[in-house]
């Protein structure tokens, strides 16, 4: 991405250089990271920059690796859908049954190593850069909420998917660059509109390509792009510059950056409005379809815990509520082969195999039980 500078013939006396235009090193209430004196001298010079102008940034990176591997461990493969459940994803159904912190905690695991090198890439790329223009305290508070309002949004119009990823949280970063572009206004220069450009350029591009897959949860991202947006450009940081005159002709000087004062209730807004948000949508009640996905899990969970009578039971229910759920359907089969039903059994994962609805490890998964029930029963 481009480097987020004014133009050269924009600069004037006095007025710090393009790397100096986030918050003021050291300055108290301002947000931005006091310079770091180097503590491991063995570390190379590059490196210890990059990790002390950007600590958050490379923080985060870390814990999502962390998360992804700890996860992976408990998963014989690649994480599935149940994995994923465990571990705090999105999912509309458990959400609206109380399941709120689903929200905040989706953001931080990925479905795959895939999943998690693109995010971690581009996290990597605009999270240092927004990280030394926002300072770390800013920087956190925007990809927190961002990450947030992307879960809300992916509740509020994507329910029936199982959601995961940072790409909400990182849109909103993306989204907070332009805010701050845009916050210049006229001393922009062209360096910035060409950045601005080109980062609605890139918004435009991966929205896109968000329609054109179906496993991407594009209403994430517009929350998250939303947020970023609105918080970026209330917390970036203005400047103040006064005219004088040099050789004959009038130019602007840097004065200082202001204190971000009253623009800090942007954020608590923002919080308190998207809370109210996901407490209205849940408050319009669970659908017996919500209900039905919510028992299905629990059948698998009381399966893989050896109760198969219990699970057979939920699974029932389910089945009861919403008999064109895959995932029912597929939970009762689990637990009728449990119990020795081979043909009940094949009857509900032939019937959950016809319908949509199925992520591909379910869908796996009843396909190699129905052919060992096939097999059983000669």
């Amino acid at each position: 991405m481009a480097r987020f500078e004014q133009d050269s013939e924009q600069r004037r006396e006095g007025e710090p250089e393009p790397d100096a235009r986030g918050p003021e090193p050291g300055k108290p209430g301002d947000g931005g990271a006091s310079p770091r004196k180097r503590r491991f001298p063995w570390m190379p010079e590059g490196l210890w920059e990059a990790l002390s102008t950007a600590p958050l940034t490379w923080t985060l990176m870390t814990l999502h690796l962390g998360i992804f591997v700890a996860m992976t461990m408990t998963s014989s493969a690649r994480p599935d859908a149940d994995t994923l459940l465990r571990w705090g994803a999105m999912f509309g159904p458990l959400v609206a049954s109380g399941e709120y912190w689903r929200l905040i905690t989706a953001m931080f695991l990925h479905a795959g190593f895939i999943h998690l090198w693109l995010n971690g890439l581009a996290l990597f790329i605009f999270g240092i850069v927004a990280e030394k223009y926002y300072g770390s305290r800013r920087f956190a508070v925007i990809y927190l909420i961002s990450g947030f309002a992307g879960g809300v949004a992916s509740y509020g119009l994507n329910q029936g998917a199982v959601g995961v990823g940072a790409s909400g949280a990182i849109f909103g970063v993306v989204g907070a660059l332009a805010g701050l572009l845009i916050s210049r206004g006229r001393t922009m220069g062209r360096t910035g509109k060409r950045d601005l450009a080109s980062i609605i350029v890139m918004i435009v591009i991966n929205l896109a390509i968000g329609w054109l897959l179906p496993f991407i949860d594009n209403w994430a991202h517009l929350g998250g792009l939303a947020a970023g947006l609105v918080l970026g450009y209330a917390l970036a940081p203005r400047d103040t510059y006064e005219l004088v005159v040099v050789d004959g002709e009038e130019r602007r000087r840097w004065i200082e950056t202001k204190p971000v004062g009253k623009r800090w209730l942007a954020p608590p807004i923002m919080a308190l409005a998207l809370v109210a948000a996901a407490l209205a949508i849940g408050g319009i009640g669970a659908t017996d379809a919500d209900r039905a996905a919510v028992m299905a899990i629990e059948s698998e969970r009381l399966l893989e815990d050896g109760d198969a009578n219990a699970a057979l039971e939920r699974a029932e229910r389910a089945v009861g509520l919403d008999g064109g759920s895959a995932r029912a359907l597929l939970a009762r089969g689990k637990a009728l082969a449990e119990i020795g039903a081979v043909e009940q059994a094949r009857s509900d994962l032939g019937a959950a195999l016809r319908m949509q609805g199925l992520d591909a490890a379910s869908r796996e998964e009843a396909m190699d039980l129905l052919v060992q029930l096939r097999g059983d029963g000669g």
